[in-house]
């Protein structure tokens, strides 16, 4: 391993270079030139390494690219990443051209660097190390890279749904490590046990046909005050969700779960200092705090519009009102029996006008953190990390994780084996990755593919 890591060092100028050039690429929804480039470049480098790319979609969907190589009585590790990005924005935010990888300081910034493109070039490099070294792998490997992670997964999801046989072959594995990884704030590299999915609603009401003068009020019925009203029947001032059964199939925690809680490292001053807030929601800390971020879902307002205020201040009885809103889901919660829920409770308080609207992302996973995987996961970070690692119940985020276990049901996915860190800023104009984590992301693949193969 030790020889593989060396070849890692003396390469690591040709790999941020072949970083760059993915980089360059705007593989957004939408820009057939940009995702056809990064497809591309990933099958040239699958098939120089022996994988044999395959791909699955139709004519007009953003494909998947998939690739193989099994070892005789090994465990075969499977890789998901995805190669479409979020657009780029405002560029004029941006410290340099955002498809052009630049480096300040210690860092890479460019979309995509962290999300997702650094972890899955590094997976890649990692395998041509360990070919170029050792002439051979030390367990199967199997990538999995998806198109249009970023818009919902569309292609996988249609597969899914119409192709279940083909998805249950590619997703035959011991292992998924799933898209990223980070490191945290003191330096250990984190394994997440679970993804979360989300269900985002949007509400519109329509009150009368038409806004009217203000001095109307008394009379007439106000389509942002029925917004508000519908609104607040969904949580209580204590944070409590009200939906009939919302908590129903939330999972009770294993003894196990609080014991990665009680050890987890969130750094709670940082964040209270970061954001200039004196408390956190409800005055908790400590175990408490850690147990409602990972194992509590959530019910959040994310905008309510009427009126068009951005026209300046209008005396008017607005007609019509929206407001959407996102539940983080957990398990063993379902996007679908939420949204069932929701629509119930509104009926039952009297607002069954109010037209709903959603996108829901399936159900969030969890593979249990006292799996063999997390012991061979630890003796891989051993070898490249300072810090030991640190399990986490599930990453915050949502993600298309639930596919692979709808066809799959029995296949372990963590978030390990990446490049990113808490400040990398996943979507936003400071996406970044540190040089050193880009490195070692490569070196930790390595070493877990060691270990997975012993």
């Amino acid at each position: 391993m030790e020889q593989v890591f060396k070849y890692v060092d003396r390469m690591s100028t040709r790999y941020i270079d072949e970083l760059a050039r993915l980089c360059s690429m705007r593989s957004v929804k939408g820009d057939e030139n940009g995702l056809g480039n990064a497809r591309r470049m990933i099958k040239e480098k699958l098939d120089g390494m022996g994988f044999s790319p395959e791909e699955y979609g139709k004519a007009d969907e953003a494909s998947i690219v998939f690739g193989r190589r099994t070892i005789d009585k090994k465990k075969l590790v499977l890789f998901y990443n995805h190669y479409d990005i979020v657009p780029e924005g405002n560029e004029n935010a941006w410290i340099a051209p955002p498809f052009t990888l630049t480096e300040r300081g210690e860092r890479l910034y460019a979309r995509g660097v962290s999300d997702n493109k650094g972890a899955l070039m590094a997976r890649l490099q990692a395998i041509e190390a360990i070919l170029a070294v050792k002439g051979s792998l030390p367990a199967g490997v199997a990538f999995l890279f998806d198109g249009d992670e970023e818009t919902g997964s569309i292609t996988l999801s249609r597969m899914v749904e119409e192709e279940a046989e083909t998805v249950r072959k590619i997703t035959d594995a011991d292992l998924c490590l799933w898209e990223n990884g980070r490191t945290l704030p003191d330096g250990s590299p984190e394994a997440a046990f679970g993804v979360r999915s989300t269900l985002t609603v949007t509400l519109k009401v329509k009150s009368s046909n038409g806004e009217e003068h203000g001095r109307m009020g008394a009379e007439l019925p106000n389509a942002a005050w029925r917004l508000v009203w519908a609104l607040a029947t969904l949580k209580d001032i204590n944070e409590n969700i009200l939906i009939d059964g919302f908590y129903d199939d939330v999972a009770h925690p294993t003894q196990a779960d609080i014991d990665v809680l009680q050890n987890y490292p969130y750094d709670e001053n940082g964040m209270l200092k970061r954001k200039e807030i004196s408390e956190f929601l409800l005055g908790l800390s400590g175990l408490e705090l850690k147990k409602k971020i990972f194992l509590q879902p959530s019910l959040n307002i994310n905008g309510i519009e009427s009126g068009e205020p951005w026209k300046g201040f209008r005396h008017i009885i607005p007609n019509e009102a929206s407001a959407r809103f996102s539940v983080i889901l957990v398990p063993y919660q379902k996007a679908d029996d939420i949204l069932l829920k929701i629509r119930k409770h509104l009926e039952a308080n009297g607002f069954a006008d109010i037209e709903v609207n959603a996108d829901a992302e399936g159900f969030p996973i969890r593979t249990p953190v006292d799996t063999p995987w997390r012991d061979v996961l630890s003796r891989a970070a051993a070898n490249v990390y300072e810090k030991p690692l640190t399990p986490s119940i599930t990453q915050l985020g949502s993600g298309p994780a639930y596919l692979l276990r709808t066809v799959r049901p029995e296949l372990p996915i963590i978030c390990s084996c990446g490049v990113a860190a808490l400040d990398s800023g996943h979507h936003s104009a400071r996406e970044n990755v540190t040089i050193q984590n880009y490195i070692n992301g490569i070196k930790f693949t390595i070493a877990t593919l060691f270990e997975a193969g012993k």
